[in-house]
């Protein structure tokens, strides 16, 4: 295999350059390359490519039993599509629950006093909690009558099989 790899070397010679990099470039510091993970994850699970490529509107609109206009931020009974609104309100749910479990990580902190451990395991879970429950909240906004227990079986009974 490495064969393969010699021939091209044998017609092409690597040029000696002394590249030397601008003094302006530095290494980024952890926080910085940790804000733009949680900004494009932030994006991405927010639909970014879908608005960009399809370009829905921003919220829209469902006439109600008087005949006036409301708007609703949900694009009801359709799993791939969505409003620009409903995009960014899920990902917003999707990045706390994330920074939720990083606060969680954080509370086992070796030097933390019992207080502030107190306090970073109550955030974190409740931020946990809320993005979970808020998710499930946004999912049977968007499909009404596919989470509901109606359609489970009841334990013990038979389905007339």
């Amino acid at each position: 295999m490495e064969t393969l790899y010699r021939v091209p070397f044998l017609v092409l010679e690597c040029p000696n350059l002394k590249l030397k990099k601008p003094p302006w470039v530095h290494m980024p510091s952890a926080m910085t390359v940790y804000a733009l993970v949680v900004v494009s994850y932030f994006l991405i699970t927010g639909g970014i490519i879908y608005d960009v490529i399809v370009e829905p509107p921003s919220v829209g609109s469902m006439t109600d039993e008087h005949g006036h206009q409301r708007p609703v931020a949900f694009l009801a009974y359709r799993v791939n599509g969505q409003y620009i609104m409903e995009g960014l309100a899920s990902s917003f749910l999707f990045t706390m629950g994330g920074l939720g479990f990083i606060i969680l990580d954080r509370s086992n902190a070796p030097n933390i006093p019992k207080l502030n451990r107190f306090l970073l395991l109550f955030i974190g879970f409740v931020c946990v909690l809320l993005s979970f429950f808020m998710a499930r909240v946004f999912m049977r906004m968007k499909l009404p009558y596919q989470l509901n227990d109606a359609s489970k079986p009841e334990l013990g009974k038979s389905r007339g099989f």
